[in-house]
């Protein structure tokens, strides 16, 4: 009975990761030959998804796989309806995100238009300012969520809805690890649902469930692409043909969430490409043509679908228009890099080691010149300690300094004392297949810490998070290894303590914010009913996203003003 729940657990993750991935896929085929989003999209591609599911599964108990499809779809639609009661309060959410995603809704096609072609007589409810520097990172920069969240926004006409996507891969990473820990595996049940849980539930997923933030999506989908990785490194070959479509959704969905998810896919995709081979070689040259064919060819299609179709709109038109496919971060006429811009002033003469250091060791805030003085910078903190006012900060989404949580830095230490001690155990034991992927992991991490710019700042670094779970899975792998095992037990109790500390914060700085924008916006229709026309003034040129609620909410009648003298407080806007 227990093989059949975790089954249909599985399963239904599988359907749900299917079901973003053929969104992505789908949808942007269709741009191609001129056919934007419609309504008729979401349940046209659900019946797609749910007759590749059933052919995917064909040999398996077809009431398992009816079981699991219908799962993914409550999931789907219970996680869409409450996320479409919470408005989203950032300012990322309701600048370029919200701007993307309504301009999509509306007609945008990315391949041929730039997104200030949306405008009223296109079907926009407003036109796009020509000051919106928004517009830059609409028109360039990867589209993944955006696409999936216009898709969910055409059908249900709420703006809000389409934020579901980090609860919802979330859901798909419990699944997948579950079922793999608990069913193939064999692990106790407390170990599975450990290390399901702490993988998806983090602290920065926690603060960006109820926003149209990314980061939580790009580290779930980045840590999926490792554990398929690690999988299909110590594999049999039983289900590899499963392991193989959860890598390529996942390298298509982190290729598509963020640029940064290309270097990452890229690259630990490509280092154990080579490991493989090498591997096959030692096997073999009928071996080694056998494996390089089915890898090469895999990954062909995989990329191709990942940058020549999905990522069409801003890989491939980004290096056709402007010669560079991470432009405007990179190529001619780039702009200046936000992460060094954002970072303390007492960087500037540290190296990257150093600097993640102290970000690691830094009581959780928002120390950058954006936020702060610049004579103010991060206070180092004793791990496991909690500073003055520091919990509140947890309530924003994209905190620059300790971002991985306030005991994460205990968490941190434990972690490399018992990595040190997972690499001589594997060499003493010449346990060569585990240790070599393991050290694989963490050679790619350390390369990345220190070779790219941001490692301050924990969301640009979800891959970081692999280190305490490889951790955690080694210390709870085996239940007879007491000392071990209890010792895993303390450091799953920490690290859910320091996620669940994130997500109360979050959850209550999301009811309020979100019972004020409600009042505000109740206020605010009373007040249009009562006239033929709204004077508004937002707050900045960049909140043009706030609009498109009230195009929800039936508000066509209003006239945006550089300055009006009323200061009644809308959504990101006066009037």
């Amino acid at each position: 009975m227990k093989d059949k729940i975790t089954e249909v657990i599985k399963k239904s993750a599988i359907f749900l990761l299917m079901e973003i991935t053929l969104i992505l896929v789908i949808t942007t085929l269709l741009f191609f030959v001129g056919v934007t989003i419609t309504k008729w999209h979401l349940p046209i591609i659900t019946i797609i998804t749910i007759i590749a599911t059933l052919l995917f599964y064909k040999k398996d108990d077809i009431k398992i796989n009816s079981t699991a499809i219908v799962i993914g779809l409550i999931i789907l639609s219970v996680t869409t309806l409450i996320e479409g009661k919470v408005y989203d309060t950032t300012a990322d959410g309701n600048t370029y995100h919200k701007l993307a995603i309504g301009s999509l809704k509306n007609g945008w096609n990315p391949d041929y238009e730039d997104s200030k072609d949306r405008k009223k007589e296109n079907g926009n409810p407003f036109d796009t300012s020509e000051d919106n520097i928004n517009t830059l990172w609409i028109d360039h920069y990867a589209k993944g969520t955006e696409i999936y969240a216009a898709v969910i926004y055409a059908f249900t006409g709420n703006m809000e809805t389409g934020k579901g996507y980090t609860v919802i891969l979330m859901y798909i990473a419990f699944g997948v690890l579950f079922s793999y820990l608990y069913k193939d595996k064999k692990r106790n049940l407390f170990t599975s649902l450990a290390i399901a849980i702490l993988v998806p539930f983090n602290a920065i997923t926690a603060v960006q469930i109820f926003n149209y933030y990314v980061d939580g999506a790009l580290l779930i989908t980045t840590l999926l692409i490792i554990y398929s990785l690690i999988v299909q490194s110590t594999r049999t070959n039983e289900n590899e043909r499963e392991n193989l479509l959860l890598l390529s959704c996942n390298i298509i969905l982190c290729i598509n969430i963020k640029f940064t998810g290309l270097a990452f896919a890229g690259i630990f995709c490509f280092v154990f490409y080579v490991y493989w081979l090498i591997k096959a070689f030692k096997q073999g040259k009928k071996q080694f043509f056998e494996e390089f064919k089915k890898y090469t060819i895999f990954y062909i299609v995989t990329v191709v679908v990942a940058i020549g179709i999905v990522g069409f709109s801003s890989y491939t038109r980004n290096m056709i228009d402007h010669g560079h496919p991470l432009y405007p971060l990179s190529g001619k006429g780039h702009v200046d890099n936000m992460v060094l811009k954002e970072q303390p002033t007492s960087f500037s003469d540290k190296n990257h080691l150093q600097i993640f250091l102290i970000s690691m060791f830094s009581k959780g805030e928002n120390v950058s010149p954006s936020y702060s003085s610049e004579n103010v910078q991060p206070t180092l903190k004793i791990p496991f300690t909690i500073m003055d006012g520091e919990i509140s900060n947890y309530s924003i989404p994209d905190i620059r300094v300790g971002g991985f949580g306030p005991l994460f830095s205990g968490i941190f230490i434990i972690s490399i004392i018992a990595t040190i001690y997972i690499v001589v155990k594997f060499i003493k034991n010449k346990n060569w297949n585990l240790l070599v992927p393991y050290l694989l992991i963490l050679g790619v991490t350390a390369v990345l810490i220190l070779a790219l710019d941001g490692n301050y700042w924990a969301r640009y670094i979800p891959y970081f998070y692999s280190v305490p779970i490889l951790t955690l899975a080694y210390l709870l792998w085996d239940k007879n290894k007491k000392i071990k095992f209890v010792i895993g037990i303390i450091i799953a109790l920490i690290m859910f303590a320091n996620a669940f500390i994130v997500l109360y914060v979050n959850t209550k700085s999301t009811r309020n914010n979100d019972q004020y924008v409600g009042n505000r916006l109740n206020e605010f229709l009373e007040y249009y009913r009562s006239t033929d026309n709204v004077e508004i003034e937002l707050n900045h040129s960049g909140v043009q996203g706030a609009l498109y609620t009230l195009d929800d909410l039936g508000v066509k009648n209003y006239t945006i003003k550089e300055k009006i003298d009323n200061s009644r407080e809308g959504y990101f806007f006066k009037y």
